[in-house]
């Protein structure tokens, strides 16, 4: 959890849960656990799962909401570079695979890769509109969508289709992909 709560009994029982249905999650999609397994593998009652969510579904999203804040912590430190940042993001996304790949799984709008693209766009468009001067504001814009949602592609057949590819490998493909289309 990269956002604790500052009571240590929340704190437990969001930890419990949270590991609880992250055993689940590496066996099957969330569609299939329900709250009973969860509360059983944890120890929490059934209602006090209900006092923090609604339904899996719900703690899925807090869970994403809670990782984008760890992702946007990794990455403000790294300069404005979309081949900087693929390695952290990789690295990333292999430390929470589980979670991640549930997320696409669950892809919806505004969930943690519709908040991955909105960060990237915010934080690095401006600095991909400076280094291609020859090309207009809307090509850039068109340019950064196409690196990042081919990189976002790369991530998900990654975790979803190849999830026994070591991460160094998957940054290495990504690197090459990367470079046979971005102007540097």
């Amino acid at each position: 959890m990269y956002v604790l709560p500052k009571d240590s009994r929340q704190r437990y029982t969001k930890l419990c849960l949270t590991d609880a249905f992250l055993k689940a999650l590496e066996t099957k999609p969330v569609s299939a656990i329900t709250v009973s397994e969860i509360c059983d593998e944890s120890g929490i009652s059934r209602k006090t799962f209900y006092k923090y969510y609604l339904n899996q579904f719900a703690l899925l999203q807090a869970l994403q909401e809670d990782l984008f804040v760890g992702f946007a912590d990794e990455l403000k430190s790294l300069p404005p570079n979309i081949f900087d940042i693929t390695p952290a993001l990789i690295g990333f996304v292999d430390k929470h695979r589980v979670l991640i790949r549930a997320a696409f799984e669950n892809w919806s709008t505004g969930g943690f890769v519709d908040q991955i693209v909105r960060y990237l766009y915010t934080t690095y468009h401006a600095d991909w509109e400076s280094a291609n001067p020859h090309m207009s504001a809307k090509d850039v814009e068109y340019l950064f969508h196409y690196v990042v949602y081919g990189l976002v592609g790369i991530i998900r057949h990654w975790l979803i289709d190849d999830p026994t590819l070591p991460a160094a490998e998957v940054i290495q493909r990504a690197d090459y992909l990367m470079k046979l289309s971005t102007p540097r």
